[in-house]
Order: C-alpha cells, then sequence, then structure tokens
C-alpha cells in the first residue's frame, strides 16, 4: 500500500507520459517488492536485530523529506517540481523506503517454510500491478483537483512516513 500511495501521489502531479512513469515507477518497486524478501530471507535474524531499530526511522525521514519537497514545490504554477522523482537516486530511495519493511517478512517466510521464490514473485507482480494502477488513478486526481493535486500528493507521502513511524 505504501507504494500504491506514493504512486497515486507521483500520478496526480505529472504532466508528461503517465504509462512510461507507470512502468518505471511500477517496474522499480515491484522489483524491491520481489528482492526485499529474499534479502530478508537469507541474512536472516541476526542481521535484520541489528538494524531493525533504525530501518523504519530511515524510511520515514526519507518519505516525510519527499513530501515535504513535494508540498514546498506546489506553490510553483506550473508543476509540483522541475526534478523528476520518478528516475535516479531519489526512485531508488522511494523504492527502498516502500519496500524496508519486506524485509523483515522474508524472516518470517524462513520459519513458516514457505517457498520465498514463490511468495516474493507474487507480492512483485502484485506490487507492480498497483502501482500502474495508482499512477492512472493518480493522473485522474490530478486532472480533478489541479494544482491541488501535488498538495494532497505530497501530504500523502509525508502520511505514509508519519504512519511508519508510529504503527
Amino acid at each position: 500500500m505504501d507504494a500504491f500511495s506514493v504512486c497515486l501521489s507521483v500520478g496526480a502531479c505529472r504532466k508528461d507520459s503517465h504509462l512510461t512513469v507507470a512502468l518505471r515507477m511500477g517496474s522499480v518497486f515491484g522489483i524491491f517488492q520481489f528482492i526485499m524478501p529474499i534479502f530478508g530471507y537469507f541474512l536472516g535474524y541476526y542481521i535484520l536485530r541489528k538494524f531493525s531499530p533504525y530501518d523504519e526511522w530511515i524510511a520515514s525521514v526519507v518519505l516525510i523529506c519527499i513530501g515535504l519537497k513535494m508540498l514546498k514545490d506546489s506553490k510553483r504554477e506550473e508543476q509540483c517540481s522541475p526534478r523528476d522523482i520518478t528516475k535516479g537516486l531519489a526512485l531508488l530511495f522511494l523504492a527502498i523506503a516502500t519496500s524496508i519493511d519486506a524485509l523483515s517478512v522474508g524472516i518470517g517466510i524462513a520459519v513458516a517454510n514457505i517457498s520465498i521464490m514463490f511468495f516474493s514473485s507474487v507480492v512483485g507482480f502484485v506490487t507492480l500491478c498497483m502501482c500502474l494502477l495508482g499512477v492512472y488513478f493518480g493522473r485522474t486526481l490530478g486532472f480533478l483537483l489541479g494544482r491541488w493535486a501535488c498538495v494532497f500528493g505530497g501530504l500523502v507521502i509525508c502520511l505514509v512516513g508519519v504512519k511508519m513511524l508510529f504503527l
């Protein structure tokens, strides 16, 4: 749901080719949702235990910063941000932030004796589909809300980050 929310927000703010953005974001988020449980599965409890107190804090800070940047940029007339957050390091950080919890899920999968490849494949594919839908639903919101769509998108991303801190 975190990846869907981010894609919804981005879709609301973008004015260029939504197919390209949807495929790019869906692919990257889907790949990370596929890979993270596998990493968790193989890294095991010992290594994750050292980092688990900080993983959600790091992901939350990344999401809140991106959301605040979108809110700041919403004051511009043309679009939310002149910088494209659907490419490069910004997309990488978004993908990591929205899939970090899947790392710990991998440990649970190992304990439950479930096929990690099957599980990760299903999660990655569902994430890809949800991200595609998120960008397109966001585009509709962008048409309906106009410039306020970027404000809405920034708030949603900030709320996802806050949710990760407290829930």
